[in-house]
């Protein structure tokens, strides 16, 4: 399926597909403080280059074909009800009816499903083994995915259940959002990721699929209101991609602009390649780019950039949160 424009489904629209979760991960230290649980929602109004998750990107269930682990039994072909699967790994999309028959079916879980729907109760039932670690840790639960601001009532939910029972909640965002329909999810949140790519508005669109003049006003109105304790606290997050968001010129702008609106710290994100095998999961996915690997050279002149502008930067996991912009909240 050809992606559509992603800026038509910012702010999630009451006719968009009811939400999909496509995994609950556990223990996890780079995504807020302390140890947490990461809920990543199925759908994205973005389409970065070198996204590591494709699988987040729909908003719908898609069946998906990990050819490392198949074994060529012919489990899924035998048992698919339409004919639409005609070899391991091999189907056509407009005669599946995702029934998931090949999924329940393959014995070494080569045939997979990305997005499924949860409801509150189920992420909570999930999550609620860790609640004594996240106190323990001062970690808590971070909303990511895709983008968890398409699905405002549902994530509002989970993090005001949170909030509940005194657990820290996150929300890693891409930024592209209409701060409107954002206000109950940020209301009920303690801390915002807000990512950040590509500083010049062409190069965002792009290399991103969308223009970024809303995502540097979302960024200014979030650290405003988060100095004023009318928000959460924000922590921005900068991937450094060779040859894309690491050169110079990109850097420089995202530090002048933090350094104008008053943030003292970043993340930056080494990019690595580990997620471009995905990419031949689905079968209407793009290949990745060609991109290489990051130098020393490349984080080493991003953090000096930074730090010239007044700006710390962070290895992931490595934050000192209390640099967060915004009145100090649990956690």
């Amino acid at each position: 399926m050809a992606c559509t424009d992603p800026a038509a489904s910012v702010g999630g629209a009451s006719a968009s597909p009811a939400p999909l979760i496509f995994a609950i991960q556990h223990f996890c230290i780079h995504d807020g403080p302390g140890t947490r649980s990461v809920v990543f929602f199925k759908g994205c109004p973005l389409r970065c280059q070198w996204c590591q998750n494709p699988e987040s990107w729909r908003r719908e269930t898609e069946l998906a074909h990990k050819g490392h682990l198949c074994i060529d039994c012919d489990t899924c072909v035998d048992v698919c009800p339409t004919g639409a699967l005609t070899a391991p790994g091999v189907w056509d999309p407009a005669r599946c009816d995702l029934c998931l028959r090949c999924v329940d079916a393959c014995p070494a879980a080569a045939m997979v499903r990305f997005g499924e729907p949860r409801s509150a109760d189920d992420v909570l039932a999930a999550l609620q083994p860790e609640f004594n670690l996240y106190r323990r840790s001062a970690g808590g639960v971070t909303l990511s995915g895709g983008e968890a601001t398409l699905f405002v009532p549902l994530a509002t939910e989970i993090a005001q259940r949170l909030k509940n029972q005194a657990i820290h909640s996150t929300l890693e965002t891409c930024g592209l959002f209409k701060l409107a329909a954002v206000q109950p999810l940020l209301a009920a949140i303690d801390l915002v990721l807000f990512d950040l790519k590509l500083f010049d508005d062409e190069a965002h669109r792009a290399q991103c699929g969308a223009g970024n003049a809303g995502v540097k006003e979302n960024l200014r109105a979030l650290v405003r209101r988060a100095a004023s304790g009318a928000g959460p606290r924000v922590w921005p997050r900068l991937p450094i991609i060779p040859g894309i968001t690491s050169v110079a010129d990109n850097v420089t702008g995202w530090a002048s602009l933090l350094q104008e609106i008053g943030v003292r710290g970043v993340t930056l994100v080494p990019y690595h390649q580990f997620g471009a095998g995905k990419r031949s999961w689905l079968p209407d996915a793009p290949a990745a780019p060609e991109l290489g690997a990051l130098s020393p050279a490349e984080l080493a002149r991003s953090a000096a950039i930074l730090a010239a502008h007044g700006v710390q930067s962070f290895a992931p996991g490595a934050e000192d949160w209390r640099l967060a912009g915004g009145v100090a909240t649990r956690g």
